[in-house]
Formats: structure tokens, sequence, C-alpha cells
């Protein structure tokens, strides 16, 4: 068995085929984020290609699949990787449980990296009393919204995150007595024509106002209006945002484990 370097393009069947596999919805920033960034390897045996991996700097396994036909080479294809040092540890998510198995076998430690959540619409008449009046952000809010993301959350947006959120028109503002209180996204996937990943920052001297709580139920009800179904993710640490996301409608779907071999 080899691995052989490729592109992100040459294995996009090969995704498409283990995205149908998935048990629940991969969330969008987990995609855009760590898998899109990830170095992909086409997967030979007998010099035919039987499959792909991806793999993160830290030598993280990030995804594996493997032709139905080859299934049953899932531990071997880990073990190979491992032999290799190509790999000493795996990020990957429970949606997925032939490779998450093959490399919980062999894990020496196990964390919980990100929680994974989707929507379950509250009772009847309590969702509505959670909405906000959003503004949906133009080309105009730009450097507002990247100042607001860098002072509220410590994110650079050094890439074009938030203009190419606003050009499909995904961003919204909550704007509280002329001030910026809180952004959200919508995010209609575009590999997952079922899903729309939702997320907020809400500023740091509004917190625990339960502003976090509306903004989800609020991009949730946008979503729904897409005939999306809404997900949303934030780490083990973050209570605070867990609270909201629950608060929100939000039941827990799934986790991204961090394994180390």
């Amino acid at each position: 068995m080899k691995f052989q370097p490729t592109t992100q393009e040459e294995v996009s069947t090969y995704r498409q085929e283990l995205y149908r596999t998935f048990v629940a919805p991969l969330d969008g920033m987990w995609e855009a984020l760590h898998i899109a960034s990830a170095n992909p390897f086409m997967i030979i045996l007998d010099d035919a290609p039987i499959g792909y991996c991806c793999i993160d700097e830290a030598q993280h396994l990030n995804q594996l699949y493997l032709l139905g036909a080859y299934r049953s080479q899932i531990t071997k294809a880990v073990e190979e990787l491992i032999k290799s040092k190509l790999i000493q540890g795996a990020l990957l998510s429970s949606i997925e449980p032939v490779a998450f198995n093959a490399c919980l076998a062999v894990a020496k430690t196990t964390q919980v990296d990100t929680l994974n959540f989707q929507y379950n619409s509250p009772h009847k008449g309590a969702e509505n009393k959670e909405l906000l009046n959003l503004i949906k952000a133009t080309a105009d809010d730009l450097l507002a919204v990247k100042s607001f993301f860098q002072e509220e959350a410590g994110f650079t947006d050094n890439f074009g995150y938030a203009e190419n959120l606003i050009n499909r028109g995904e961003l919204f503002l909550l704007i509280k007595d002329n001030i910026l209180t809180a952004t959200g996204e919508c995010r209609l996937s575009d590999t997952q024509p079922a899903y729309a990943d939702v997320g907020m920052i809400v500023k740091q001297t509004a917190r625990k106002k339960g502003w976090g709580r509306k903004m989800l139920a609020t991009l949730a009800n946008i979503a729904k209006s897409e005939y999306r179904i809404p997900i949303c993710s934030t780490t083990l640490d973050n209570v605070a945002s867990q609270k909201a996301i629950q608060g929100a409608g939000f039941y827990q779907s799934h986790i991204v484990f961090k394994m180390e071999f």
C-alpha cells in the first residue's frame, strides 16, 4: 500500500462518496479550515487508486476513505500510515464510524476536540420570542466586521473570510443603540445541500444577556427559510457557547476527537 501526494481536486470524487457515508452532517468550519488546508494523499494498492486520506501539518489524520470493495483494508491503511510516519495521531469525527473506529482501536490517548450540534425546533411559539431584527452586512461593513472579529474573538481575518460571507449574503449584524453588538453567520453548505452552518460572535461587554442564544435562534430561522437544516459547533472548553447553542434549540449530534497513536 502506497500513499501518493495529490491535490484536493483529485480526491474530490472520493470525498463525495465519503460524505454519503456520514451518519450526521460535517461541520462547515471544520471542512473549510481544517480539511481544506490538510495535505491530500491518494491511496494506491497494486498500482491502482483505492481511496484517499488527508493529513494536517501536525501529522493528524483528518479524513480517510477507501472504496467499498477495499473497506476491509481500512485497518491496514491506518497501520501503514503510522508505520510510514506520515501520521502520529488523528482528528476524526464520529460521523464516519469505519475510519474513526480503526483509529480509535490503536489510539493511546483520546480527547474531545469539538462538539457538533444540529437544530431541533423548539415547541410551537417558543422560537418566535427569540427572533431578532438582524441586518444583512454589505461591503460597507467589511472593515467594521473585521475589526469586530479581531477585538471580540481574537480572530484575524486576513484571508477574505468576512468578504466571502458578505458577497454570499450570509453575514448578519445585530445593532443595538447604534453599536455593533453581535455578528452572525448562516452559511449555506455547498457540499451538503441539506444543511446550513450558523455561528455568532457577541461583543464582550454584551455577553451573559442572552444575545448569543437569540442570535442562534434567529439564524436557525433564517436557515429554515432557505429550506436548510441548521448546524453549528463549539470547542469543549467554551461552556458559555454550549449553553447558548442548546438554549437556542440545538442538540449534540456528534464529536470530533483528537487521538494520539
